[in-house]
Protein backbone atom coordinates (compact mmCIF):
# COMPACT_ATOMS: atom_id res chain seq x y z
CA UNK A 1 0.00 0.00 0.00
CA UNK A 2 3.00 2.22 1.01
CA UNK A 3 4.50 1.82 -2.62
CA UNK A 4 1.19 1.80 -4.40
CA UNK A 5 0.82 5.78 -2.75
CA UNK A 6 4.53 6.68 -3.43
CA UNK A 7 4.15 5.25 -7.13
CA UNK A 8 0.84 7.79 -7.06
CA UNK A 9 2.31 10.66 -5.55
CA UNK A 10 5.73 10.54 -7.96
CA UNK A 11 3.22 10.21 -11.26
CA UNK A 12 1.45 13.65 -10.02
CA UNK A 13 4.42 15.23 -9.85
CA UNK A 14 5.99 13.83 -12.81
CA UNK A 15 2.97 14.60 -14.70
CA UNK A 16 2.53 18.16 -12.94
CA UNK A 17 6.34 19.19 -14.17
CA UNK A 18 5.84 17.81 -17.48
CA UNK A 19 2.37 19.67 -18.16
CA UNK A 20 3.54 22.87 -16.88
CA UNK A 21 6.43 22.76 -19.34
CA UNK A 22 4.76 22.46 -22.26
CA UNK A 23 2.59 25.60 -21.91
CA UNK A 24 6.25 27.72 -21.37
CA UNK A 25 6.05 30.58 -23.47
CA UNK A 26 8.29 30.09 -26.97
CA UNK A 27 11.77 31.87 -27.47
CA UNK A 28 12.90 30.84 -31.03
CA UNK A 29 11.12 30.26 -34.37
CA UNK A 30 11.62 26.54 -33.63
CA UNK A 31 10.40 26.74 -30.13
CA UNK A 32 7.31 27.77 -32.34
CA UNK A 33 7.07 25.37 -34.86
CA UNK A 34 7.59 22.40 -32.09
CA UNK A 35 5.15 23.68 -30.13
CA UNK A 36 2.15 24.26 -33.07
CA UNK A 37 3.44 22.28 -35.11
CA UNK A 38 0.37 19.82 -34.67
CA UNK A 39 -2.13 22.11 -32.78
CA UNK A 40 -5.98 23.34 -34.19
CA UNK A 41 -6.83 26.24 -32.40
CA UNK A 42 -10.40 25.71 -31.02
CA UNK A 43 -11.49 29.13 -31.21
CA UNK A 44 -10.63 32.63 -31.33
CA UNK A 45 -9.26 33.64 -28.22
CA UNK A 46 -6.86 30.58 -28.08
CA UNK A 47 -5.62 31.86 -31.87
CA UNK A 48 -4.86 35.33 -30.59
CA UNK A 49 -3.07 34.18 -27.59
CA UNK A 50 -0.59 32.22 -29.79
CA UNK A 51 -0.56 34.64 -32.42
CA UNK A 52 0.64 37.01 -29.44
CA UNK A 53 3.32 34.82 -28.68
CA UNK A 54 4.34 34.50 -31.98
CA UNK A 55 4.79 38.19 -32.25
CA UNK A 56 6.38 38.43 -28.98
CA UNK A 57 8.92 35.81 -30.57
CA UNK A 58 9.59 37.76 -33.89
CA UNK A 59 10.25 40.92 -32.36
CA UNK A 60 12.70 39.25 -29.77
CA UNK A 61 14.16 37.69 -32.72
CA UNK A 62 14.32 41.20 -34.36
CA UNK A 63 16.35 42.57 -31.61
CA UNK A 64 18.83 40.14 -31.69
CA UNK A 65 18.87 40.13 -35.71
CA UNK A 66 19.75 43.85 -35.86
CA UNK A 67 22.24 43.33 -32.91
CA UNK A 68 24.35 41.16 -35.92
CA UNK A 69 23.04 37.72 -34.93
CA UNK A 70 23.15 35.47 -38.12
CA UNK A 71 20.91 32.83 -36.89
CA UNK A 72 18.39 35.26 -36.11
CA UNK A 73 18.40 36.75 -39.34
CA UNK A 74 17.70 33.38 -41.11
CA UNK A 75 14.82 33.05 -38.40
CA UNK A 76 13.55 36.53 -38.98
CA UNK A 77 13.16 35.31 -42.91
CA UNK A 78 11.90 32.08 -42.32
CA UNK A 79 8.57 33.52 -40.14
CA UNK A 80 6.99 34.56 -43.45
CA UNK A 81 7.01 30.22 -44.63
CA UNK A 82 5.51 29.87 -40.61
CA UNK A 83 3.10 32.63 -40.68
CA UNK A 84 1.73 31.15 -44.09
CA UNK A 85 1.02 27.92 -42.44
CA UNK A 86 -1.62 30.11 -40.02
CA UNK A 87 -2.89 31.90 -42.81
CA UNK A 88 -6.20 29.63 -42.96
CA UNK A 89 -7.06 29.59 -39.42
CA UNK A 90 -6.36 33.49 -39.05
CA UNK A 91 -9.06 33.70 -41.58
CA UNK A 92 -11.35 31.72 -40.20
CA UNK A 93 -10.99 33.47 -37.02
CA UNK A 94 -10.96 36.70 -38.42
CA UNK A 95 -14.60 36.37 -39.46
CA UNK A 96 -16.09 34.85 -35.82
CA UNK A 97 -14.55 37.62 -33.79
CA UNK A 98 -13.92 40.76 -36.41
CA UNK A 99 -13.35 43.02 -32.96
CA UNK A 100 -10.29 40.77 -31.34
CA UNK A 101 -9.00 40.83 -34.69
CA UNK A 102 -9.18 44.01 -35.10
CA UNK A 103 -7.73 45.39 -31.53
CA UNK A 104 -4.53 42.37 -32.19
CA UNK A 105 -4.05 44.07 -35.97
CA UNK A 106 -3.84 47.60 -33.92
CA UNK A 107 -0.88 46.36 -31.55
CA UNK A 108 0.65 44.31 -34.06
CA UNK A 109 0.84 47.30 -36.26
CA UNK A 110 2.10 49.54 -33.35
CA UNK A 111 5.16 47.15 -32.50
CA UNK A 112 5.88 46.48 -35.80
CA UNK A 113 6.19 50.81 -36.27
CA UNK A 114 8.92 50.56 -33.44
CA UNK A 115 11.25 47.75 -35.19
CA UNK A 116 10.79 48.68 -38.49
CA UNK A 117 14.62 50.92 -38.70
CA UNK A 118 15.48 47.47 -37.29
CA UNK A 119 13.95 45.79 -40.13
CA UNK A 120 15.19 47.26 -42.56
CA UNK A 121 18.81 47.48 -40.99
CA UNK A 122 18.49 43.93 -41.29
CA UNK A 123 17.40 43.41 -44.80
CA UNK A 124 20.43 46.26 -45.64
CA UNK A 125 17.90 48.79 -46.49
CA UNK A 126 18.29 51.43 -44.27
CA UNK A 127 21.43 53.19 -46.30
CA UNK A 128 18.90 53.15 -49.46
CA UNK A 129 16.04 54.35 -47.42
CA UNK A 130 18.44 57.31 -46.10
CA UNK A 131 19.13 57.99 -49.66
CA UNK A 132 15.63 57.99 -51.12
CA UNK A 133 14.24 60.06 -48.19
CA UNK A 134 16.96 62.59 -48.53
CA UNK A 135 16.31 65.99 -49.95
CA UNK A 136 17.93 65.28 -53.12
CA UNK A 137 15.95 62.33 -53.39
CA UNK A 138 12.31 64.44 -52.63
CA UNK A 139 13.55 66.56 -55.34
CA UNK A 140 13.25 63.65 -58.26
CA UNK A 141 9.81 63.17 -56.42
CA UNK A 142 6.66 64.08 -58.85
CA UNK A 143 4.17 66.79 -57.70
CA UNK A 144 0.98 66.29 -57.04
CA UNK A 145 -0.06 68.28 -60.19
CA UNK A 146 2.57 66.60 -62.55
CA UNK A 147 0.80 63.06 -61.68
CA UNK A 148 -2.45 64.24 -62.50
CA UNK A 149 -1.08 65.14 -65.13
CA UNK A 150 0.30 61.53 -66.26
CA UNK A 151 -3.16 59.89 -65.46
CA UNK A 152 -4.90 62.36 -67.77
CA UNK A 153 -2.78 61.96 -70.18
CA UNK A 154 -3.33 57.91 -70.03
CA UNK A 155 -5.42 55.85 -72.85
CA UNK A 156 -7.37 53.29 -72.15
CA UNK A 157 -4.31 51.07 -73.89
CA UNK A 158 -2.36 52.05 -71.44
CA UNK A 159 -4.83 51.57 -68.50
CA UNK A 160 -4.84 47.78 -70.05
CA UNK A 161 -1.21 47.54 -69.92
CA UNK A 162 -0.80 48.86 -66.47
CA UNK A 163 -3.12 46.37 -65.44
CA UNK A 164 -1.57 43.57 -67.27
CA UNK A 165 1.57 44.29 -65.51
CA UNK A 166 0.21 44.74 -62.01
CA UNK A 167 -1.50 41.55 -62.55
CA UNK A 168 1.65 39.73 -63.91
CA UNK A 169 3.48 41.35 -60.57
CA UNK A 170 1.11 39.76 -58.22
CA UNK A 171 0.86 36.30 -59.99
CA UNK A 172 4.51 35.59 -59.79
CA UNK A 173 4.82 36.80 -55.97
Amino acid sequence: MKKTVIFLLSAVFFLTIFSCGSDKPAETLDDLKEKYKDTEFKDCDEFIVAAEEMLDVYLKTIDKAAEGDEDAKKDVEEFEDFLDGWEEDAEKFEEECPEKFEEFEKKFEEKMDEYFDKLMKIYGMDEEMDDEWSEEGMEDEMTDEEFEELLNEMTEEDWAELEAELEEELTTE
